[in-house]
């Protein structure tokens, strides 16, 4: 055995400069933001999101005579309630956020009629205050 020391050397390399090339993601038109609307769409969408015109209101005299208008606390479901010659005429009007509105009108000749129609009617569960006035209502332009 040797008891020089030799140093070991090793090859040490410069670091070659690694050239990191830059990549940029292209942005496509759908990436950018959009663009603002017209002042005549802005109105719509303004209008359209505004809840309905009163809101707190339960019966609404209407400007028919005997007619009577039950609405909900939030004013997207309506009933309006007139007594005719043929029997109890319902205009039920369902409204949406987005302005959408749908408008049915029921005819009921007789009370069993009336009473099957309101065991099926979705607010009995989403308000029942307004669903027992509906009845209340129903019944009595039944019977008179």
């Amino acid at each position: 055995m040797s008891t020089d020391l030799n140093p070991i050397t090793v090859a040490t390399s410069h670091p070659a400069i690694i050239v990191e090339t830059l990549s940029r993601r292209r942005i496509d038109r759908i990436d950018e933001p959009a663009r603002p609307l017209g002042a005549k769409r802005a109105a719509l969408q303004i209008r359209r999101k505004r809840p309905a015109a009163r809101t707190g209101r339960l019966k609404v005299p209407s400007m028919e005579s005997g007619a009577l208008t039950l609405s909900s606390q939030d004013e997207t479901v309506a009933f309006t309630l007139r007594a005719t010659a043929l029997g109890l005429v319902i205009e039920r009007t369902q409204r949406q956020v987005l302005g959408i509105r749908l408008v049915q009108v029921l005819v009921f000749t007789d009370q069993p009629t009336f009473d099957r129609w309101c065991e099926f009617e979705p607010m009995r569960f989403e308000d029942a205050l307004l669903y027992s006035h509906l009845r209340r209502e129903g019944h009595a332009a039944l019977t008179t």
